[in-house]
């Protein structure tokens, strides 16, 4: 009989995240308690237990175990921020900024950014994006602050990683530039329904529907290898597009990059909450498959300048895309975009991506 072979510290920690990054959470909690037992020291541990505690919504446990991850080690960087990231959620904005502002984390600067401009004014907002401007050019998030704030404010955004994202929103439907069939999207579709994929997965901002955590571009998949051949094709045309732009979405473009894509699949009142992709710098989403006769707007993609971060301010521009089969959307990834749910018994299929630089 084969005895069960004991995972060292290390090894039980790198299959916790595993578990973490694919919304196992409970397998995560369970093999992040398992190293506390013989390694109760373990500061990482400790602040990821705790990050896995917040998405399960027990912020007061998780909070204990960021502050016990500073208790080992002063200087973690992830606890300071992870219990801003908590406080702000509670909406004790005074705690949030304490401890954002005990991080130099460049995603800790972001947050001081937010908060320099919802709580302290636009002043004090200003000094700190020049700061942005003299050393982080391409900042998605903070790009995303800027145009928000550039629109509501009526001043001249000078943030230049894409001054005006709601500009560069390019809509192709494939079909008219490719040898696609109703045939490809069936064979497409009936390969995604055998990839796993979670419900509602708590990372992301999916509602009513499922979402792949593979990266779907990593297959060996005939139709899928031929989506991402024509999709890099597209990408080629968008920049020849926007060539003549000085912002440095365009003008920086990066030389290495790899791609991300994900398969997402809405039922009834299926949606996703307004979100840009931090990580990437141009997102897309390709429409395989989407609902018919549908009321006014219903299952568009809706492009705006307001997220959960900044009020909601319906007097700034937006734009809303109804999708066709095959239709192909690109757009930067700092603009914040959400889907509109919809009644239709039908899903509607999707396969997002970004490119996102090495």
């Amino acid at each position: 009989m084969n005895k069960k072979k004991n995972l060292t510290t290390k090894e039980t920690f790198a299959l916790a995240v595993q578990h973490h990054q694919k919304n196992n959470l409970q397998v995560a909690e369970k093999l992040y308690r398992e190293i506390l037992k013989t390694n109760p020291n373990h500061a990482n541990t400790r602040n990821n237990l705790g990050s896995v505690l917040k998405e399960l919504g027990e912020s007061q446990k998780a909070i204990s175990c960021f502050q016990k991850a500073i208790e080992i080690q002063s200087n973690h960087a992830g606890a300071y921020y992870n219990l801003g990231i908590v406080f702000k959620d509670l909406g004790e904005h005074k705690k949030a900024i304490s401890y954002f502002q005990k991080t130099n984390s460049i995603v800790s600067k972001e947050e001081l950014l937010k908060y320099s401009y919802l709580l302290d004014g636009l002043e004090d907002y200003k000094k700190k994006l020049e700061k942005f401007v003299e050393k982080e050019t391409c900042n998605r998030n903070v790009a995303a602050m800027a145009a928000y704030v550039s629109k509501k404010e009526n001043i001249k955004n000078i943030y230049p990683f894409c001054k005006d994202p709601l500009n560069f929103v390019f809509i192709n439907n494939l079909k008219n530039v490719s040898t696609l069939t109703d045939n490809f999207s069936e064979n497409l579709l009936e390969r995604l329904e055998k990839v796993h994929s979670v419900w509602e997965p708590k990372t992301t901002t999916t509602k009513r529907g499922y979402q792949t955590s593979s990266n779907l571009f990593n297959s060996t998949d005939i139709e899928i290898l031929k989506l991402q051949k024509i999709i890099e094709k597209q990408i080629i045309t968008y920049r020849k597009v926007y060539e003549l732009s000085e912002d440095y979405f365009i003008k920086k473009w990066p030389r290495k990059y790899k791609f991300s894509a994900w398969y997402v699949k809405l039922l009834k009142q299926g949606h996703q909450k307004p979100h840009m992709h931090a990580q990437g710098w141009l997102s897309g989403v390709f429409y395989i498959k989407v609902p018919k006769l549908l009321n006014k707007y219903e299952g568009s993609i809706k492009f705006l300048l307001s997220s959960y971060d900044f009020p909601e301010d319906k007097n700034l521009p937006n734009l809303i895309h109804s999708p066709n089969d095959f239709d192909l959307v690109l757009f930067p990834s700092s603009l914040i975009h959400q889907t509109i749910p919809f009644n239709s018994l039908d899903g509607r299929h999707s396969i997002a991506f970004d490119l996102i630089p090495k």
